[in-house]
Formats: structure tokens, C-alpha cells, sequence
């Protein structure tokens, strides 16, 4: 049985992502930036896919049943958040509601791993949405060639 690696999504599906109060493994708060990015930026994409999984996950264990084996690979596997495409220029999007350091390791290991399963495609570009962040953490993201986009919380309200 093969699991899904993801939702996707074609360019004419944006005014219904967008309405959507809710987007695929996202809370409601990580939901409500991720609609404000949609907002912004959506129309500049030609499709999207949420929680696309890489890497290898965790080796299971060879007494479970295969469904469980699976599941427990597909489930350890890393997830990111949005994959946007703009032609075959790749983008993936984290979202947080506070952008930290830790964010910087994250994209750059999903970076990582996309392209080892894709080495044919372009370097993905990197941005990090969020609704709150400090100088010295954007100023280290962006110097690591990671956009950061914030959303004023109010704005949303």
C-alpha cells in the first residue's frame, strides 16, 4: 500500500486554498500564515504541494506487520510544509509562528534531502514564513540564502 507524499495542488486551485480555513498536518495557527503567504504571494506559482515527505525515515522494525513497517518510515520521514513550483523552479516554504535559529537548520536539511531525491531539478529556493522573528535570526537566515516573510498577526485578525 503506498502512502501519499503529499497534496497537491495546480495554479487554479489558489482561490480555494485560500478559502480554506484549514491546510493538510498544518495547526491553525501555522494554517492562518500559511494563507496570508498565499495571499501575498500564490499568484507568482504554478502549483503547490503541502507535506511532501523526504529522506529515509527510521528503519523499521522487520517484526511488525508490513502496513505498520511503512507506516512507521513514511511517518519518521521529514516534512516539509509547502513545496511551491514557479515552472521547474522549486520553493520550499517552513512555516512557524515565531521564526528561530532552529529554522535555519530545518530548511537547510530539507534542502538537503529534496534535492538528493531530485538531483536532475534547480536548488529549491528557501523561505521561511512566520509571524514573529528578531534581527539577528533573519539576519543569519537571509545570509544563508533563506528568505523570511512575517505576517503581522493583526493584519490576519
Amino acid at each position: 500500500m503506498a502512502l501519499p507524499n503529499g497534496y497537491d495542488y495546480a495554479a487554479g486551485d489558489l482561490a480555494t486554498l485560500i478559502l480554506r480555513r484549514f491546510y493538510p498536518e498544518r495547526t491553525d495557527r501555522e494554517s492562518t500564515i500559511i494563507r496570508d503567504y498565499l495571499l501575498a504571494h500564490g499568484g507568482e506559482f504554478d502549483r503547490f504541494s503541502f507535506s511532501v515527505r523526504v529522506g529515509q525515515g527510521q528503519t523499521p522494525d522487520p517484526t511488525n506487520l508490513p502496513g505498520v513497517q511503512e507506516n512507521a518510515v513514511f511517518s519518521s520521514r521529514k516534512r516539509i510544509d509547502l513545496l511551491a513550483w514557479r515552472g521547474n523552479q522549486p520553493v520550499i516554504v517552513e512555516v512557524k509562528e515565531r521564526v528561530t535559529p532552529a529554522s535555519l537548520g530545518q530548511i537547510l536539511t530539507y534542502r538537503q534531502l529534496w534535492h538528493e531525491e531530485h538531483p536532475e531539478a534547480p536548488p529549491p529556493e528557501l523561505v521561511v514564513i512566520g509571524r514573529f522573528s528578531d534581527d539577528d535570526t533573519i539576519r543569519s537566515l537571509n545570509t544563508n540564502g533563506v528568505s523570511v516573510l512575517l505576517y503581522d498577526p493583526a493584519a490576519t485578525a
